[in-house]
């Protein structure tokens, strides 16, 4: 339930009031959504100054945040650091700690002045207070963060090769779960900046919900909530552009003879399962004609289409039988790629049916219901549209990278 904005009373008569509304923070869900905005909404029955609420609760996760960056720093960025300095074959090579920390010890240094600052407001609140300065100047230093998440992949996989080719390493990093007194994994600290700045974004909006509009730190509120928009929206592709990489590494594995497909900024943005038709092409048109002959068996094969950023792939269904197994097991085998700039999608008279002109052919094929036509031919055409354009047509080989940057 959504209480006023306006105080009900003294704030030393309140104290009770705020240590609970703490503890139904501290055990309910991060955040809500309400018309899109991020917010804690307060109980009914508990009557505080909101504002005055979400100050401590922001002091009360800072400092937890900062615990949680004293420790990468002080139990894991120093004594590797000290080891790489000492030791000619170091834990972690010099070069790679600089790729994997630089950027989380700045984090904690700046974290250190918001925190310093909220404590001040905290300790002169008063109903005037304005707190969206605090937060405007937190996001004059949001470079940390966008070098924090373009390192981040490479970060990853300099822990993921060390793990698997580094036993001093592992070592390291098992003996650090072990005896980590707030018991988070290694790689749970790495993702906490991202994590904490969700936490932020919640309280700011729920700031700016129970602040009125004439209040003085409205108009400064907005403007970080703006600041913290943008932050977001980077951490959102970042995560989505290495969902998607993991993605084409798991299509890299599960089709045979599949190209290398991973690529900056190249995602899968739909597949689809449909049947080739037999059918003959019209030289002079490059129409397809199908057969009255085959109208009883139309189909050649079950092929399952791909659609990335900057190609479509093209797979054919093969069945692998195991012995002692009691079912055929359905696998993707590669057939063909070509860059969209060289892809030209046709419907039919026939309600399921498109044409795929690429340049290793003329392909007739069928879906299996309306709908996943429809679904299909649009995401097709609007990819087709903001394609990138590539001077002349490109032809993919099998097991060569996949990349729309060289023509040929």
């Amino acid at each position: 339930a959504v209480v006023s904005t306006q105080s009900t009373g003294d704030l030393a008569e309140q104290g009770k009031d705020i240590l609970l509304l703490l503890e139904f923070m501290k055990k309910s869900v991060p955040y809500s959504l309400q018309n899109d905005t991020h917010r804690f909404i307060f109980p009914k029955g508990i009557a505080v100054d909101q504002r005055m609420a979400i100050v401590k609760e922001l002091v009360r996760r800072e400092s937890t945040f900062l615990q949680s960056m004293f420790l990468i720093e002080s139990k894991l960025y120093t004594p590797l650091h000290e080891a790489a300095l000492k030791n000619e074959k170091p834990i972690l090579a010099s070069a790679h700690l600089k790729t994997c920390f630089s950027d989380l010890v700045q984090v904690n240094q700046v974290h250190q002045v918001f925190l310093a600052r909220l404590h001040q407001k905290e300790t002169t609140w008063t109903g005037d207070t304005t707190i969206g300065d605090v937060f405007l100047q937190l996001s004059q230093r949001f470079d940390v963060y966008s070098n924090y998440l373009d390192n981040y992949p490479s970060s990853i996989a300099i822990y993921r090769k060390n793990i698997n080719q580094n036993p001093a390493f592992w070592a390291f990093i098992q003996r650090f779960d072990s005896q980590n007194p707030t018991r988070r994994k290694f790689f749970s600290l790495l993702t906490q900046p991202m994590n904490h700045m969700e936490d932020l974004h919640t309280l700011l909006g729920s700031l700016i919900f129970y602040t009125p509009t004439q209040h003085p730190d409205r108009r400064l509120l907005d403007q970080a909530l703006s600041e913290f928009k943008q932050l977001w929206e980077v951490i959102e592709r970042a995560r989505t552009q290495y969902a998607s990489i993991g993605a084409l590494k798991t299509l890299e594995q599960e089709i045979i003879d599949c190209p290398m497909l991973t690529d900056t900024g190249r995602g899968v943005l739909s597949h689809l399962t449909v049947y080739r038709v037999k059918c003959t092409i019209d030289p002079s048109t490059g129409t397809p004609q199908t057969l009255s002959a085959d109208r009883e068996f139309p189909y050649l094969q079950k092929y399952r289409i791909y659609l990335l950023q900057d190609c479509i792939m093209i797979t054919r269904i093969v069945f692998q039988v195991e012995p002692f197994c009691g079912e055929a097991q359905e696998r993707a085998r590669f057939v063909s790629t070509a860059a969209l700039s060289a892809v030209k999608l046709r419907n039919t008279n026939h309600e399921l049916r498109f044409v795929l002109y690429t340049p290793q052919g003329i392909h007739l094929f069928e879906c299996e219901t309306a709908d996943a036509m429809k679904n299909w031919t649009d995401v097709v055409n609007r990819a087709l549209v903001d394609a990138p354009k590539l001077p002349i047509p490109n032809i993919y080989v099998k097991q060569s990278p996949i990349n729309v940057k060289s023509v040929g």
